[in-house]
């Protein structure tokens, strides 16, 4: 299995800023490169470090209140 690549994570970030995917399917869609890490090829580090970055997007401090507001997303992804 090969690791998204950079553009591949900022579309799907793209993707919840437009409101055309959810935090949690992006979570979820990170979880399953990380949770499989031991079969994942990493040929770009920074990659890696930017899909750790955003999946925990979907954490909640109260109801309806994420940790991560928009202006921390648009940060991790000007980050990478």
């Amino acid at each position: 299995m090969e690791q998204p690549t950079k553009i591949m994570i900022e579309k799907k970030l793209q993707l919840v800023l437009e409101g055309k995917m959810t935090r949690e399917e992006i979570c979820e869609w990170a979880a399953d490169f990380i949770r499989n890490d031991e079969s994942i090829l990493m040929n770009d580090i920074s990659a890696w470090h930017y899909l750790i970055a955003i999946s925990n997007i979907d954490e909640m401090i109260a109801p309806n209140k994420y940790l991560f507001s928009v202006n921390d997303i648009k940060n991790i992804m000007h980050q990478y």
